[in-house]
């Protein structure tokens, strides 16, 4: 299935491995490299997170990857990384 990033989600991992690796190349190496193979499986498999409805009434699936959720839509021929947001960061509202 073809993987497509918004260019928020684009942002936020930048954003995420960017602090961290200014702190400790190896944990930003192992951030990015697991929500990678993360969101590669969420793609690959059949299996979805609990779905979220947003304030505009737009529903998406989330995936944690700790301290990380996943936000995802999936359709027939795509999957689409919409955020990576820290969860202790107020919900998303896109």
């Amino acid at each position: 299935m073809k993987i497509i990033w918004s260019p928020e989600a684009v942002e936020d991992i930048g954003e995420a491995i960017d602090y961290l690796a200014d702190r400790n190349t190896d944990a930003a190496i192992k951030l990015a490299t697991g929500i990678l193979s993360r969101i590669e499986q969420l793609a690959s498999e059949p299996h979805d997170g609990p779905e979220h409805v947003l304030a505009n009434g737009e529903r998406l699936r989330g995936w944690p990857h700790p301290p990380f959720r996943i936000y995802y839509q999936r359709t027939t021929d795509a999957f689409l990384v919409v955020r990576i947001f820290h969860q202790r960061r107020a919900p998303i509202t896109r």
